[in-house]
């Protein structure tokens, strides 16, 4: 294996060019999330309408979907952070530091995450995804600060998709907690996974429209990173 060939990485002699890594990592996820919302919704294994992204990681095809797609994806991104560092011109610089750190443990969290369901391991399954959410947005945020001087279109689309992740991160945290300290007498997590979610599913109502505001937000700041690289090299 290596990860440092001109345009790309070599695995088993197999290349793969930057520009299908780029691609492999904002539309793999995409595909994963909608695919195995969509068979989780229209199977009627869904608990309610709207649910988190996570409950479709539910025993069945599936978990099946979720699980390959997103264990994948972490992989790729583990290769992009990596990827990134080297094609940017200040690859001694802090921020290049952080971009790197932040993007590999994103990427290594988004592949725990892919096997610790949240019906069978609640807590490693809720740090990770804060790692994933947290990760990729600082990852997304040192690298525009690296491009912040790109004369183009994909700036003002990745201070997009940094504004959408960072609002979903904020609404599905506030409402989630509002709710919970709001109800805090009445409410009993120790319940089931299933009875604690139906419990705050007037949270829920709110919060996972905005986990989905954050992924896309997540993706679209990838894509644009990638654009502004590709177009450099």
């Amino acid at each position: 294996m290596s990860l440092s060939t001109g345009e790309g990485i070599q695995i088993a002699g197999i290349e793969v060019s930057d520009s299908m890594l780029i691609r492999l990592g904002w539309l793999l996820p995409l595909a994963t999330v909608v695919t195995s919302m969509s068979m989780h919704a229209f199977s009627g294994n869904a608990r309610a309408i709207p649910f988190f992204v996570s409950e479709s990681d539910y025993p069945g095809p599936e978990r099946i979907v979720f699980t390959t797609g997103l264990a994948i994806t972490g992989v790729v991104v583990c290769f992009l952070a990596y990827r990134f560092s080297l094609m940017v011109e200040e690859q001694d610089s802090k921020w290049n530091r952080v971009s790197l750190f932040s993007g590999i443990l994103s990427g290594l969290s988004l592949s725990v995450l892919a096997f610790a369901n949240m019906y069978d391991a609640l807590l490693l399954h809720s740090i990770t995804t804060i790692l994933v959410f947290v990760g990729g947005f600082i990852w997304g945020a040192s690298m525009n600060k690296m491009h912040s001087n790109v004369v183009s279109q994909t700036p003002k689309l990745r201070k997009a998709g940094l504004w959408m992740t960072g609002l979903g991160i904020l609404i599905m945290n506030l409402s989630l907690g509002i709710y919970i300290f709001w109800k805090r007498e009445s409410l009993d997590l120790q319940d089931p996974q299933f009875e604690m979610l139906n419990q705050i599913q007037p949270a829920i109502n709110i919060a996972a429209p905005a986990e989905y505001l954050l992924i896309v937000g997540l993706m679209v700041t990838l894509a644009s990173i990638g654009r502004d690289l590709q177009s450099k090299v």
